[in-house]
């Protein structure tokens, strides 16, 4: 069993920027799709929740083939609502620190699992960042110690927000614009470097294609 009891993926988006017309948790990696996996990531979590609104049938469908306990949470108003909405939606009842993470992300097996570690060794509230590499990224500021500083979107810097945190949901309020600046509010928050590869654009999906993160053993 995981350390993590916890876990909710936000999968509710259009993708508009992707402009695939498809959920991007549904894209094909080596044939596979996406959400598949973070499903082999999060195997021995025992409470794991996926939000989902854009062709919701077909994410679920997806879901199931790979794993028949989870629970899918609805955000009616995923059109006009963002990440932090279906965080706050997928948390609800939860009163203990949660894994959030975005539904297109192609995470490195390795890194993710040093991730999980670190959040059982030092029990605080950790944001992840990753090597600043995609078209619209939020970069961050990371002090000696590898706590986050700072968010922003005009000063670049070595590392971006990786949108994944492991943090108690109370400190995701539904009425904010977006995950990260909610957590402006608290910071610093103690940061862990995890290897992944966001895909907001079809640019990000190539770069993410090259990782050869695909072809590690577990996901195979």
């Amino acid at each position: 069993m995981s350390f993590v009891k916890h876990a909710v993926i936000a999968a509710a988006g259009l993708g508009s920027r992707f402009g695939a017309g498809l959920p991007k948790c549904l894209l094909q990696v080596n044939r596979k799709p996406l959400i598949e996996y973070q499903l082999k990531l999060l195997k021995n979590v025992e409470d794991l929740r996926i939000v989902i609104g854009f062709r919701e049938h077909e994410v679920i469908e997806t879901v199931l083939k790979y794993r028949t306990d989870v629970i899918f949470v609805r955000n009616p108003l995923y059109r006009i609502t963002s990440t932090l909405a279906s965080y706050h939606l997928g948390s609800s009842g939860i009163f203990e620190r949660c894994l959030f993470m975005d539904a297109d992300i192609l995470f490195d097996p390795f890194s993710f699992a040093q991730f999980i570690e670190y959040c059982a060794e030092i029990k605080v509230d950790i944001i992840g960042y990753t090597d600043a590499k995609t078209n619209d990224a939020i970069y961050v500021g990371i002090s000696e110690k590898k706590r986050v500083l700072s968010f922003s979107r005009e000063h670049s810097s070595k590392f971006e927000w990786a949108n994944v945190c492991y943090i108690n949901p109370s400190l995701l309020q539904p009425d904010g614009e977006s995950v990260f600046e909610q957590l402006e509010k608290y910071l610093p928050i103690q940061g862990k470097h995890i290897i992944s590869y966001e895909i907001d654009t079809p640019s990000d999906f190539e770069i993410a294609k090259l990782s050869n993160i695909a072809n590690h053993s577990l996901y195979l």
